[in-house]
């Protein structure tokens, strides 16, 4: 998974890289026979949409399953990711955006590093997300917007009033307008086993979905040692991992028993 040149300087230029069929059907069909038991688990964070009945993101998935907690050291993703991010990384947090068929909610937009800073303490967050399509992400299930090269602003101000990711940390809506008016706005879809790495920076984030589609996507939020803060206890593991412990890719026999249960 060595980036070709062309890909780094489009990920420094735009604030993401995509990364279409990263992983097989296979793969992804042993992945998601994993959610029912990360749904069973009681340490992982649940929060729930508007309506307090329909799921709207799992916390924590890699703490205590086998098969997630791989998926973080996989070289296609975390070998990408220190050449994206930074070269010693740890995971911040891991989720299931679940976004249901006719009823997953939007999100605001809004900076990841802005609540790293906000409630993690982070000073200076460095890192990035990779997100792994668990279903195939089209123009009707809600895929996430994205303001190519917002990230080269860094942490921007936050509007005053809550948004539907129900905190104060949203983008005010003239900026946004601001930016999409010089840079458009794009929605990067694919089939399962995609991927898509995102700058901390890169303001995004998503519309409803009213379609008949669900649109998993596993996340992995990525930090850089250097600008690690102590975790904050008053966050439960879940949410601010006490574990920063530089990762390191798996290694060839390990990758071939990560998705053979057992």
């Amino acid at each position: 998974m060595k980036l070709t040149t062309e890909a780094l300087k489009s990920y420094e230029e735009q604030g993401f890289l995509f990364i279409p069929e990263c992983f097989s059907r296979e793969e992804i069909s042993v992945i998601c026979d994993q959610i029912p038991n990360v749904m069973d688990d009681e340490a992982v964070g649940r929060v729930l949409e508007d309506d307090q009945k329909t799921l709207r993101t799992l916390y924590g998935v890699h703490l205590n399953n086998r098969i997630f907690r791989d998926l973080v050291r996989h070289p296609r993703l975390l070998a990408v990711a220190q050449q994206l991010f930074a070269s010693e990384l740890y995971v911040f947090r891991s989720k299931i955006v679940m976004k249901p068929a006719f009823t997953g909610g939007m999100w605001g937009w809004h900076q990841d590093s802005a609540f790293a800073q906000y409630y993690e303490r982070i000073p200076s967050p460095q890192g990035g997300n990779a997100i792994l399509f668990l279903d195939e992400v089209n123009e009707f299930n809600g895929p996430v917007y994205y303001i190519p090269g917002s990230h080269q602003q860094g942490i921007l101000e936050a509007a005053n009033s809550a948004s539907t990711t129900n905190s104060s940390l949203a983008i005010a809506p003239e900026t946004i307008a601001k930016f999409a008016s010089v840079q458009g706005i794009v929605a990067p879809k694919g089939l399962a086993g995609s991927v898509l790495f995102v700058h901390y920076d890169t303001l995004h984030g998503s519309v409803a979905n009213i379609s008949p589609w669900d649109r998993r996507n596993f996340v992995i939020t990525y930090s850089s040692i250097e600008n690690s803060a102590l975790p904050n206890k008053e966050r439960p593991a879940f949410l601010s991992n006490p574990d920063l412990t530089p990762l390191i890719a798996l290694s060839e026999d390990e990758l071939d028993r990560i998705f053979t249960l057992g």
